[in-house]
């Protein structure tokens, strides 16, 4: 890979065969752009048809680097085969349901990332009274609205100067990957900004349609809904995390559960588990077990006790995996 290589527009891909192919095509054709930049494929287990086009689409160039998983890995964990596939500075993660419509809009937003501080993230909002309710600037190049929860990761820009901190998406949450609303916590009790960029005029969202997804493979609202709460009631896993991170009990730079052991000529990804990850699956459930039964017995009162967070904090310290001085050590 070039070293001048600038920018890692990672596409995570499962089916929508249409789209996906038509929105590379799109991406490729369009972008007019003094930025050197690579297109990153990671197929998530699609229909063979696709896979034979994503192949012709590398072997055209129109496709740089192009990832097979072997089935549905999750969002996160083909995202971030991606991201780590390309030393580059910058990454965007970039929906195949996403289509350019500027083609200097990799241009407007490197130079809309130059007026903000260096550890900043930028996402898209499609609605411009979501970018002016908190309004950070409006220039030529466009706007960026002050983002106080989390960006969308449809096309989410995450310099090197944030991932060195912060790592990549996390893989705590299987196939609905909560990978941008998880970031975006981490982001906050890091003390880094997120702005909106103001997107309509740089491209659209065309996947918004339910039907677009396999849900014989995933209930997407059933899904949003236990990361929140549990079905039986207990605490979702998304919002068991915010709790880690806000009590600093967890570290904001979270492991990676997958690792690569092969990638073969044909494009083909052999992943396995990586066992480093079992203590973190076990402080996760642990923590779970142990915030259900306190919030059952004290309510939130009992969850945020000094001596409750002690123990909690206690758990993740032993895993390995306690808040550290990495993000100071990362502002030094």
């Amino acid at each position: 890979m070039s070293t001048t290589t600038q920018c890692n527009i990672t596409m995570p891909v499962y089916n929508r065969p249409a789209m996906t192919l038509k929105n590379i095509l799109n991406l490729r054709g369009k972008t007019r752009t003094s930025i050197p930049y690579v297109l990153t494929v990671v197929d998530n287990g699609s229909e063979p048809e696709l896979r034979r086009r994503l192949l012709d689409l590398h072997r055209e160039g129109l496709i740089h680097n192009l990832f097979l998983l072997p089935r549905n890995m999750g969002i996160s964990c083909a995202c971030n085969l991606g991201w780590r596939a390309v030393d580059a500075p910058f990454y965007i993660k970039f929906d195949n349901d996403m289509h350019i419509t500027a083609p200097d809009w990799l241009d407007r937003l490197f130079r809309l990332y130059a007026r903000v501080e260096p550890r900043s993230t930028l996402g898209p909002s499609f609605s411009p009274e979501e970018v002016r309710r908190q309004p950070h600037l409006r220039c030529e190049d466009g706007e960026l609205g002050i983002c106080v929860s989390n960006l969308c990761g449809q096309c989410l820009m995450v310099p090197r100067a944030v991932s060195d901190i912060l790592g990549y998406w996390s893989e705590d949450y299987g196939l609905y990957g909560a990978e941008d609303g998880d970031y975006g916590l981490r982001m906050r009790c890091a003390g880094f900004p997120q702005y909106y960029y103001y997107a309509a005029p740089l491209m659209e969202h065309q996947g918004t349609n339910p039907r677009d997804y396999d849900l014989r493979l995933l209930d997407k609202g059933r899904e949003h809904s236990r990361l929140f709460v549990e079905e039986d009631g207990g605490v979702g896993l998304f919002s068991l995390n915010g709790y880690l991170y806000n009590i600093c009990a967890r570290s904001c730079r979270t492991p990676l559960r997958y690792r690569v052991l092969d990638v073969t000529r044909s494009h083909e990804v052999i992943l396995g588990e990586d066992p480093a990850y079992a203590p973190v699956a076990r402080a996760l459930r642990l923590s779970r077990e142990l915030v259900n039964k306190e919030y059952a017995r004290s309510g939130n009162e009992g969850v945020i006790g000094d001596a409750f967070v002690r123990k909690i904090k206690r758990l993740w310290e032993d895993c390995g995996q306690g808040c550290s001085t990495i993000l100071q050590e990362g502002r030094a």
